[in-house]
C-alpha cells in the first residue's frame, strides 16, 4: 500500500515573520529591565559616549531596524487592502 503524501510545512509562507513581529516588543522591553541595563550602566566611556547610552540607542536602533524588516517581509504576502472608492447615495 501507498503512504499518503504528507504537506512538506503546515506553516504559512510568513509564519516566522509574523513570530517575530510578536516577539520583537516583549525582547526589547526585556531588554530594558533594570537588571539587564543596570550591568551597562559602568562609568565606561566608548569613543566619548557613556556605555550606558551607547546600549541604551543601540537596543533601540536594532529594534527599529528589525520592525523595519519584519515590516517589509510582512508586506510583500500579496494582500494588500483594498480602499473602495464607491460613494453610496448617502453621502454627498
Amino acid at each position: 500500500m501507498t503512504e499518503p503524501a504528507e504537506p512538506e510545512s503546515w506553516e504559512a509562507p510568513n509564519q516566522p515573520a509574523k513570530d517575530a513581529a510578536v516577539l520583537l516588543p516583549f525582547v526589547a522591553l526585556l531588554l530594558f529591565v533594570p537588571p539587564i541595563i543596570l550591568a551597562f550602566a559602568a562609568p565606561v566611556m566608548v569613543a566619548g559616549i557613556p556605555l550606558i547610552v551607547v546600549y541604551v540607542y543601540g537596543v533601540w536602533a536594532m529594534s527599529v531596524l528589525v520592525a523595519f524588516l519584519v515590516a517589509r517581509r510582512l508586506g510583500r504576502t500579496g494582500s494588500e487592502p483594498t480602499v473602495s472608492t464607491d460613494r453610496t447615495a448617502g453621502d454627498a
